[in-house]
């Protein structure tokens, strides 16, 4: 017995440990700024709020607020055993903590305890306040819970878990976090609740109260201005529990409050107003009188918000197409008639009826001539008399007001009239027909749906029929191999469990979860609104679910035809439902805040939201994000960045169509300053850039879109630019020291008239929050521009190393671009080139030595490794990812160490060198221990990014585009002047002869011919040369068959295609490469043609044809070598040449294999004998004196309407050990200043507070600065009011 009570202790234990905890002390707060909806939103589900946190569904400027509270709501019918042992039916309905008037408060536990959805934890960075967003990577957890079982990358620790998994290209930003209803326990203790019930959702983990739903939740924004006015909110909704649940509702609650800005609404919220458009499952909010100057912080015009609903969850199981979609399989299904909805079908004995289990298993039964039986289907008994009973589903009755409504049976989960579907309705699957609470006809027509004719066996392979998004089928046939074969991490080339198998894999695009066709939905159902805006009752399941239920539209009172003639205190909630939820089944609901100048202007954007979701949240994106990396220097600032932006391919397109780099500065985190390109409307659209590099191609000057795309970009256009050529650094000289600027590099791609594309650029956030932080992304920066600490030395003059066995007539050089990353390395340069890349270059499907046309070999990559080993110390997690800090690691030199200096040995732990992460292979094998790893790297690996590279377009691999530069790492850039073409060097080519072999002449111009070495094809170019980068040298001889030639008559009979040696082709000299090896030849003696010449003999007019052989070909055409009289020599020459004369042919060579470049780099560093006096004795005070207020302090942060930012004054030209006292003219101590420490920095900041935070007064105050290395300094400034 004691061992049994053991072992359920452990089993139950390991549930728990599974299950993350949810709760209230897990709540963090974001704000979506991703296009021009900025808002703020909670973990617990709503949109909107916290108040205090920012902006409120704002749109175009951060203080517009459209929005109070826009939250999520989930209803189930339960059916479960009172205390006392009755059955009973009773509903539950799930809603956030959301903060707004009710009509019954919100749903608290006698304890106190809110009766609510709340976050889970683990899907968060804990360490901070922020919910978990794409582009702040510092808000990410260590590790994400749901990933921990991913044996390639256990936890995806350091990447993001998106929708389109490790992916942040498709969508521009993305926030993601989870809940559960773990802490609404009402209904799961008899104490709670009015029924008397303790509904256990779960039988395996009695600790899993609500109904054990876990709710994934992603907001999604794109910045492409056809795209930047609205943000989506997907649902991922789980039943984690062992409860099927038949009925259930999902819905969204909105609060609207047009006129908000944060927590000062100034009472903007009573006049606003609200309808629906059910044709375009849209609702939408204005304000009645558009006038908004009762709230004194709102900026321009005002709009309109919408409420698209997308995706509504999807019912696999009824036998019928919902959502009218059964085409896309390619097979036929039958369509409902209206005689299928006739109740004058009586059943007779013979005939064929289908029962449907709880497991929604179909099975035929055939009607027994009996007096009457009893049919049972998904639980319910039906009875049935053979020749007298009539069964009918769906259709309609005229009810005790005489009007026409739908049967009721056609709600209530259950097949009822034995055909195989579940609750087929005439007024949804057949006429299509909504009405509003009075009887108004909202929506009418016929439309009927396709089904699957269980009972004649028709339409049952229909895959599109009851599809589902968790069967692992492709069911509507768009997955795509060449494109889609990404593995489950939706990302290319980390070769993770599914890359690359040719079959679809979860996580992959155009499957299953990511394919949002693969879902039966039901659509809109219900709408209700409400005025005041506190008659929502809150803690009322038995009410929310009559007003969620299908059926229910409800016109506000303040609309009449369609237009409004009255604002008000109005909220609504819509729902879509009925639909069964399995336990461990997966729906999906989504909505799009949409926001519009008008109601026409909110319905044209509305077509932008509808398409992204119709392409599965694809909406065309940009290129890869760049990474930009500002350098603050003297009065300028140097911005660089990375390549990554050309490679990518846009997954809608399928083509790498980026364009080019539009390089932004701003005096504020919004770019507002910059916001002044307009439409046609004169509406801001885009951003003016200080610097723009496109691509030297075919494209350039505006975008040409089509007359649609046109009229729907309100006449706006966008500038491809002008063939600059693509760069990766730009000094920004157009600065001043001191001043805060902001910048942002975007990619741009191409755009498509042809399928109205239209181009498309990154985002840039800078999100400055309400205490002042900053959140940067990758691709934008802040810089402010200020002078080096005094002292400062950095040695900028590289030397390189060539090695002695180096082939290429090249050289290289470095560059330095960032100081601050310069370490104290040594390095090596190596070379791919195309015979020994292992890639197929010309895509003819043959590589390297196997393709004669690679045999040339021209670069193609060049690799940068270190040669002294970095030192990483780590705390290790076990069996989950340690990020090393460096990728591409050198495996053969990787060492793993203990805190004892112990060698741990690779059986213990699993390397994944190419992203630099580690992790033990089994539990314990490293434990959570602190070890140091040893390595070098490559911080360039297969890198085509080589000044005038010829890979320059899509039809070559590598394909690099037209590349200016190279790549920056570690604070430097390699310059190459490589020879890409093979060619003669003339100056470098001579003949060298003697008549005494005692006294040698180079290049005589009486003894010796003209030649020319060529590549020029013969036989009417059906013979063309390969060029091999080699040198050559002739050597002759007194002697006629010294050499040897293929024999030439044969050679062209042949048209280049017979190699034999005859008798006839003795000659007196032979041919050696620069290996020393012996090189084949035609000689195409004129003596043999025309009998004029010598035999054998060079004389004017031969030609010799080089054919050169390697470990795979032999007779390989690379040149041709041409002789003629020079011009000072008679037509009679004849020159002999004879023992050791000798042609040198000197080629030009590209880096290839085997060629090898070493450097070494030192850190920049303070010298005391590098000292500017001048500047060392002028420790500047900026501004002084100080006027209240200077430009260069920042502005308020958004959503912060009042008070005054942070005051400041700079002190330049401070020693990096520098420390500054401030005194009052009485000689009291104000405040100490430490400098940083930071050489790149000579600046100190004061914000004008006291050592006790306390204001400063005005007056003169004096500094002393004191160094270690520098002589102190004094001096005064004044502060003025």
């Amino acid at each position: 017995m004691i061992f049994n009570i053991l072992i359920s202790l452990i089993s139950l234990t390991s549930i728990v440990l599974s299950q993350n905890p949810s709760g209230r002390e897990f709540r963090r707060t974001a704000v979506h700024n991703g296009n021009q909806v900025k808002t703020v939103f909670g973990n617990w589900g709503v949109i909107g709020q916290p108040a205090a946190k920012g902006p409120r569904g704002a749109w175009k400027n951060p203080n517009n607020g459209y929005i109070g509270d826009v939250s999520p709501l989930i209803g189930a019918e339960i059916t479960t055993k009172d205390t006392s042992g009755k059955i009973i039916t009773f509903h539950s309905v799930l809603i956030p903590p959301v903060d707004r008037p009710t009509s019954t408060g919100m749903e608290d536990s006698p304890t106190g305890k809110t009766w609510t959805m709340e976050p889970v934890s683990g899907y968060f960075n804990e360490n901070q306040e922020s919910i978990a967003i794409s582009t702040n990577p510092l808000t990410w957890p260590n590790y994400w819970p749901d990933k921990l079982d991913d044996d390639n990358d256990p936890g995806w620790k350091d990447e993001w878990n998106g929708f389109f998994g490790k992916d942040i290209q498709n969508i521009q930003q993305e926030s993601f976090f989870l809940m559960d209803d773990n802490n609404d326990e009402e209904f799961n203790f008899s104490e709670y609740n009015i029924h008397g019930v303790s509904f256990k959702p779960d039988s395996l983990n009695p600790l899993r109260n609500g109904l054990g739903l876990e709710i994934k939740v992603r907001g999604m924004q794109w910045q492409q201005f056809l795209a930047q006015d609205c943000i989506f909110w997907l649902y991922e909704v789980t039943n984690k529990s062992t409860t099927d649940y038949d009925k259930v509702v999902f819905g969204m609650l909105v609060g609207t409050y047009v006129g908000v800005t944060s927590t000062e609404s100034n009472g903007e919220y009573d006049d606003d107003w609200s309808f629906f458009d059910v044709n375009e499952n849209l609702t939408f909010t204005g304000d009645f009188d558009n006038n908004t100057s009762r709230n004194p912080k709102w900026v321009g015009p005002v709009g309109m918000v919408g409420y698209s609903f997308l995706e509504s969850p999807g019912n696999p199981y009824d036998g019928i197409d919902n959502d009218g979609d059964y085409q896309k399989s390619g097979f036929s299904a039958p369509l409902f008639t209206e005689e299928d909805f006739d109740s004058s079908e009586t059943i007779f004995a013979g005939q064929k009826v289908i029962s449907i289990s709880n497991d929604y298993v179909r099975t035929e039964i055939i009607i027994n001539d009996e007096d009457s039986l009893n049919i049972t289907t998904k639980g319910a008994s039906i009875k049935i008399k053979p020749g007298l009973t009539k069964l009918v589903e769906g259709n309609v009755i005229i009810d005790e007001n005489g009007k026409e409504v739908v049967n009721p049976n056609a709600f209530d989960g259950i097949d009822n009239d034995l055909d195989g579907l579940i609750d087929e309705n005439y007024f949804l699957h057949y006429r299509q027909r909504k009405t509003d609470q009075f009887g108004t006809i909202l929506f009418d027509i016929i439309n009927p749906r396709a089904y699957k004719d269980y009972i004649n066996g028709y339409g049952l392979e229909n895959t599109m029929i009851d599809e589902q998004r968790f069967d692992g089928i492709d069911n509507d046939g768009d997955w795509n191999a060449d494109f889609d074969d990404l593995g489950a991490d939706g990302i290319p080339e980390t070769f993770d469990f599914g890359e690359g198998d040719g079959l679809p894999t979860p996580g992959e695009p155009n499957f299953d979860r990511t394919d949002t066709d693969e879902s039966d939905q039901i659509g809109l159902t219900s709408f209700d609104y409400f005025a005041p805006a506190n008659q929502f009752p809150a803690s009322n399941d038995e009410a929310l679910w009559d007003r969620l239920k299908p059926g229910l539209f409800d016109t506000p009172s303040s609309i009449s035809n369609g237009e409004p003639i009255a604002g008000e205190d109005g909220d609504f909630m819509y729902g879509s439902g009925f639909f069964p939820l399995r336990a461990g089944q997966t729906e999906y609901f989504s909505i799009a805040l949409v926001y519009g100048d008008d109601k026409d202007d909110l319905v044209r954007n509305k077509k932008t939201v509808q398409n992204i979701y119709d392409n599965d949240y694809r909406f065309p994106p940009p290129p890869q994000k760049p990474t930009l990396t500002a350098v603050p220097g003297d009065n300028e600032v140097t911005l660089y960045w990375d390549f990554i932006a050309e490679q990518s391919v846009d997954p809608i397109t399928k083509k790498m169509d980026f364009q080019g780099y539009k390089l932004y500065r701003a005096s504020e985190p919004e770019f507002n300053d910059v916001f002044s390109i307009t439409n046609g409307l004169g509406n801001s659209e885009g951003y003016i850039p200080i610097a723009q590099f496109d691509k030297n191609d075919e494209i350039e000057g505006f975008f040409f879109p089509s007359d649609e795309l046109f009229q729907q970009a309100q006449g706006y256009s966008y500038f491809l630019g002008d063939n600059s050529g693509i760069q990766h650094k730009y000094i920004d000289t157009d600065v001043v020291n001191g001043k805060k600027y902001f910048y942002a590099l975007v990619a741009y791609d191409e755009g498509d008239s042809e399928i109205d594309i239209f181009p498309s650029e990154n985002t840039k956030f800078i999100s400055e929050l309400s205490d002042g932080s900053v959140i940067l992304d990758k691709n934008t920066a802040i810089a402010i521009p200020k002078v080096k600490a005094p002292g400062f030395m950095l040695n900028d003059d590289i030397p390189i190393e060539a090695e002695l066995n180096n082939l290429n007539t090249g050289d290289l050089s470095i560059n330095v671009v960032d100081p601050k990353q310069i370490k104290n390395q040594s390095y090596k340069v190596t070379f791919q080139d195309m015979s020994s890349d292992e890639i197929d270059n010309d895509l003819n499907g043959l590589v390297d030595g196997n393709d004669i046309l690679e045999k040339s070999k021209i670069t193609t990559f060049y690799d940068v490794q270190t040669l002294n080993k970095v030192e990483v110390k780590f705390e290790s997690n076990d069996t989950l990812v340690s990020n090393l800090g460096f990728k591409n690691i050198i495996t053969e030199s990787f060492n793993l160490y203990d805190e004892n200096q112990n060698l741990i040995l690779p059986e213990s732990y699993r390397l994944d060198n190419v992203n630099g992460k580690i992790f033990g292979r089994y539990e314990g094998s490293l434990g959570k221990n602190t070890y140091k790893a040893e390595f070098n790297y490559y911080p360039i690996l297969n890198s085509p990014y080589i000044q005038s590279s010829p890979w320059q377009d899509q039809s070559t691999n590598p394909n690099a585009g037209i590349v200016l530069d190279s790549e920056t790492f570690n604070g430097i850039q390699i310059e190459f002047q490589n020879d890409w073409q093979i060619n003669d060097i003339v100056l470098d080519s001579y003949w060298s002869t003697t008549n005494d072999q005692q006294i040698w002449e180079k290049n005589s111009s009486n003894d010796t011919y003209f030649h020319s070495f060529s590549s020029t094809g013969l036989f009417g170019n059906s013979l063309n040369p390969i060029k091999f980068a080699n040198d050559y040298t002739v050597v002759f001889s007194d002697t006629i068959g010294f050499g040897k030639s293929y024999d030439l008559m044969q050679f062209a009979i042949s048209q280049g295609q017979t190699f034999t040696y005859t008798d006839n082709n003795n000659t007196n000299f032979k041919i050696y490469n620069n290996f020393g090896q012996e090189i084949s030849y035609v000689f195409y003696d004129e003596y043999i043609i025309s009998g004029t010449g010598r035999e054998g003999i060079i004389d004017p007019q031969d030609i010799i044809y080089f054919f050169e052989h390697d470990e795979i070909d032999s007779n390989i055409f690379t040149w041709t070598l041409t002789f003629s009289l020079r011009q000072n020599q008679p037509d009679s020459t004849i020159i002999n040449f004879g023992d050791n004369d000798s042609l040198f042919i000197k080629n030009t060579k590209p880096f290839r294999e085997g060629d090898i470049f070493t450097f070494e780099t030192f850190a920049s560093e303070i010298d005391q004998t590098n000292i500017d006096t001048q500047n060392i004795n002028k420790i500047r005070v900026v501004p002084n004196p100080y006027y209240s207020a200077h430009a260069y302090e920042a502005p308020l942060a958004p959503g912060i309407t009042s008070g005054r930012g942070e005051r400041r004054i700079i002190f330049t030209h401070v020693p990096s050990d520098g420390v500054l006292s401030i005194f009052t003219v009485r000689g009291q101590h104000v405040i100490t200043l430490e400098h940083e420490g930071d050489i790149m920095n000579g600046t100190v900041e004061w914000n004008l507070r006291s050592k006790e935070n306390l204001d400063i007064s005005y007056g003169v105050y004096f500094f002393v600065m004191e160094s270690k290395t520098f002589k102190s300094q004094s001096g005064k400034f004044a502060i003025i009011k």
